[in-house]
């Protein structure tokens, strides 16, 4: 955060509230006012990202989580969010050579068939 700050009066009903202590307290934060803090700080990265950035929100089980969660304990990456991106480029990587391949082989089949390059 900066060097300085502003104080911010904000009402919120009080089930939300309810459920940002639930987080304060499953995370540690030392009080409400950082959790807040850090909730828009995560609101503002989300809406405001680099141009050459876009940013997805992924829902996960908890299973899931927790398996994430211990692959960076074990120091299969550095972070959560660096362990899902680099599943997601691995994924896209995968699909797209997958795609080519087949697209040879669908190529191959035309031209074999007919004796004629495809059009």
């Amino acid at each position: 955060m900066g060097d300085t700050s502003e104080r911010v009066t904000v009402r919120i009903p009080q089930d939300l509230l309810e459920k940002l202590k639930l987080i304060q307290q499953s995370k540690g934060t030392p009080t409400i006012s950082d959790a807040i803090r850090e909730a828009l700080e995560r609101f503002v990265d989300m809406n405001l990202p680099p141009p050459n950035i876009r940013k997805v929100v992924v829902d996960l089980s908890r299973q899931d989580n927790r398996q994430l969660e211990e692959f960076v304990r074990e120091g299969g990456s550095v972070s959560v969010d660096d362990a899902v991106r680099s599943a997601v480029r691995e994924y896209i990587r995968i699909r797209i050579e997958n795609l080519g391949t087949a697209r040879g082989r669908r190529e191959s089949v035309s031209v074999a068939a007919d004796g004629s390059p495809p059009p």
